[in-house]
């Protein structure tokens, strides 16, 4: 089995694509650049791709933006747009040499063109692990860096007057399970729903590494914290998980969204599985994008995510088969259901199971037949996620191909992942424990399929 290539989702017309890197809104449009090999559809020969939309469900690709140089592969970072228009792209730079830095490119014409900074690398600490650079700006004028230093699970942060000179400000971490990396760090000041108030939130990628690595393999975390002199500091608590699906990784947000919005773009892939995701000529999707903001339950406040949906045409049935792109919502009375279990039946015996238990107070998710059990030894399997509120009964499903996210709690809680259901029709069905039937309104999405739009040929710095 092939995967079906998504409709709504970015993916590349071919090659690899792994994580999002600068992201920007510029121009009346979402640019998204990203972890790209313009020579094949494995990992390797890291450069920048590149691709714009006009409402971060249809995607134009364009030339490559930073491409890899002799000695040198561009890993992830991030854009920002000056008050001139100017883009200033952070990147990591990878040597051949074992080392990482922090090297700067601009564009003056929205990210079709790039020079080099002829200072590069701007920040070099002589480290093998420092990467992943993101600049924010802060409310009091200025700007902040925040990298890691990946082995040593630290986030270390830099200050700056003009995106040229830097100055380390400090660290935070480690914290956490140990025998992980941290990568692709993020900050960003989200709005707590039904007041005035914002806080500061570190978003957090880590990878297992070493003999024993958890098989569980790479995910999304986020801590909640206030900023003062430059440096993070975590207010209740460590690590809490993003996403509890198995494929949410290396998400980050929008520079320049409108109305201050803290728009999330990430990788939906696993550093366990994914070399061997069985798709051609492309490989790697993003999420769907997703709104970010805070909820106070009790005495903690917890993130929020909700996707920008595709429209939609509504079907109302309790079973029926569909394409494999669509959005489905799903509504029911827990205290007259009980448990209710979805299932998406696909190609052969491949079946996804969506269960909301109430009484364990859990949502869980299966990948389970034949193919999911051959593709990687680490894949077939359920992920369960503690439910905040067991007793509102709704759940809204996005499948687009081989990419399923599912999100309940009102957005408190999603869990992303790739699924087996081949490119063929999906049967939806409904049950509950009681003799009470799930109402599934299916959407069928009037996304066309994604033209072969990619432009051979690197976008050619205008200085070395």
């Amino acid at each position: 089995m092939s995967f079906p290539r998504p409709r709504f989702h970015l993916t590349p017309a071919r090659n690899w694509m792994n994580d999002p890197n600068g992201l920007v809104f510029t121009g009346d449009r979402w640019h998204a650049f990203f972890q790209f090999n313009p020579e094949g559809n494995d990992w390797g020969n890291m450069s920048w791709g590149h691709a714009s939309s006009p409402d971060l469900l249809h995607w134009d690709e364009h030339p490559v933006a930073l491409h890899h140089r002799p000695g040198e592969q561009i890993y992830s970072g991030s854009i920002v747009a000056g008050d001139d228009g100017t883009l200033s792209a952070f990147y990591t730079s990878a040597y051949d040499r074992g080392i990482q830095a922090t090297s700067r490119a601009t564009s003056v014409d929205g990210g079709t063109t790039w020079t080099m900074d002829a200072a590069n690398p701007v920040i070099d600490r002589g480290s093998s692990d420092f990467r992943d650079p993101k600049v924010v700006r802060v409310p009091d004028g200025g700007w902040l860096m925040l990298a890691v230093e990946a082995v040593e699970r630290r986030v270390v942060f830099y200050s700056s007057d003009d995106l040229s000179t830097w100055r380390e400000t400090g660290s935070f971490g480690p914290i956490g399970p140990e025998g992980v990396v941290w990568e692709c760090p993020d900050l960003v000041r989200l709005p707590v729903e039904g007041t005035t108030e914002r806080v500061w939130v570190l978003l957090l990628s880590t990878n297992p590494v070493g003999d024993d690595a958890d098989p569980a393999g790479s995910a999304m975390h986020y801590v909640v914290g206030d900023l003062a002199d430059g440096v993070f500091h975590c207010l209740d608590g460590g690590l809490r998980p993003l996403d509890l699906g198995r494929d949410c990784y290396a998400g980050v947000t929008f520079d320049s969204a409108p109305e201050g919005s803290a728009v999330m773009l990430a990788w939906m892939g696993n550093w366990r599985y994914a070399h061997v995701v069985p798709s051609s000529p492309w490989r790697g999707a993003m999420s769907l994008p997703r709104t970010l903001g805070l909820r106070r339950t009790g005495d903690a406040l917890q993130l929020v995510q909700r996707p920008v949906l595709p429209r939609f045409d509504v079907l109302d049935a309790s079973a029926l088969r569909i394409e494999p792109h669509a959005v489905l919502d799903v509504r029911w009375d827990p205290a007259a259901a009980g448990t209710v279990r979805l299932r998406l039946a696909g190609e052969g015996d491949a079946a996804v199971d969506v269960v909301h238990d109430p009484a364990a107070r859990t949502l869980s998710v299966s990948r389970t037949g034949r193919t999911a059990d051959a593709l990687h030894p680490d894949f077939a399997g359920v992920r369960t996620a503690p439910l905040a509120d067991p007793a509102s009964g709704g759940l809204t499903l996005v499948i687009d191909g081989p990419l399923l996210e599912v999100f309940a709690d009102d957005g408190l809680t999603v869990l992303s992942h790739l699924v087996t259901l081949g490119a063929g029709p999906v049967t939806i069905s409904a049950s509950a424990a009681t003799s009470v039937v799930p109402t599934v309104q299916v959407g069928t999405v009037r996304v066309d399929a994604p033209a072969d739009t990619a432009q051979e040929g690197p976008a050619a710095p205008a200085a070395a």
